[in-house]
């Protein structure tokens, strides 16, 4: 089958492994995450190609090997890498992070300069955004079960290893709801999903959420009008779309800071609590429970 090696030299203060593992998205189809080498493994389009993309680091670089059916034209290659270097969060900088975190507290610098920081993301906005869909009022459990069902040979093609790319907004913009709950165990999400597909297909970047240009109120309200999307999931979609100035307050985090904190009103205790980070609020929150937690605790 044929392979491109793409190589890329780190951005200061990176971890593939700590990338990884930072929430629980490895854990979602198409990604596969191997502990022992560590390699990092998931599907998506180039173009309209199913590959497969395998990644390691070595030092201060990167490699991902992008492995299709058939050779990958100069566009096709550009496609693939520009969703891997999304992936993996190579085009993050993490330096301002870092200043506010030796503000406020060493451990938590020293943390940031291991490579916390950056989250695992899925190749494209688009799925991103349809598997936060898939964690709104549900168990982790379903959320998983969501996932691996538009991973497959009914929504998708397979690639070289067997593995499927999370369906395109366009593909799954043309399903009537009925087949969609019968083979997705998607509830009543399933009218949502759609019209987040043809959302997304009109508009794959959301009017350049990712480009930084904007101010963060500006790009909440126009996540938060996405269909089927309150206050948590626009939250959580912009915490990977770059903008961690909010906490998705669900119920691991209303946990934590009852448990931890003894916060009795945790929507008000966050605002309140983690004020001092200014736009990095959520990181503030991560990095404070790998403390207290143990440094291991990246869920």
């Amino acid at each position: 089958m044929p392979t491109v090696a793409c190589r890329y030299t780190c951005p200061p203060n990176y971890d593939l492994n700590v990338t990884a593992n930072a929430h629980g998205w490895r854990q979602l189809a198409p990604f596969a995450w191997e502990v022992q080498k560590p390699r990092l493994h998931f599907a998506c389009w180039a173009g309209e190609k199913a590959v497969d993309v395998s990644c390691t680091q070595k030092g201060g670089t990167l490699e991902a090997r992008l492995t299709s059916h058939q050779k990958l034209t100069k566009d096709e290659r550009r496609d693939a890498r520009n969703q891997a270097e999304r992936a993996l969060g190579l085009n993050v900088d993490t330096t301002p992070l870092l200043e506010v975190a030796r503000g406020i507290d060493g451990t938590c610098a020293r943390l940031v300069e291991r490579g916390v920081g950056r989250l695992l993301r899925a190749p494209t906005l688009w799925e991103d955004a349809a598997k936060t869909l898939f964690t709104t009022n549900c168990s982790w459990a379903l959320t998983v079960k969501m996932a691996s069902a538009l991973c497959s040979s009914r929504y998708s093609e397979a690639t070289p290893s067997g593995a499927f790319p999370f369906p395109t907004p366009h593909s799954i913009a043309r399903l009537k709801e009925s087949s969609l709950r019968k083979n997705v165990p998607i509830g009543y999400r399933a009218p949502y999903f759609l019209a987040i597909a043809k959302r997304f297909n009109d508009d794959p970047h959301l009017g350049q959420l990712e480009s930084g240009a904007e101010d963060f109120e500006t790009v909440f309200e126009r996540v938060n009008g996405l269909t089927g999307f309150g206050h948590y999931a626009a939250s959580h979609l912009l915490v990977l779309a770059g903008y961690a100035h909010e906490i998705p307050v669900d119920t691991v985090v209303t946990a934590y800071v009852k448990r931890a904190h003894r916060a009795r009103k945790p929507h008000s205790f966050v605002q309140r609590h983690y004020k001092k980070w200014g736009r990095y609020r959520w990181w503030g929150m991560k990095l404070e429970r790998m403390i207290l937690e143990g440094a291991g605790s990246l869920e």
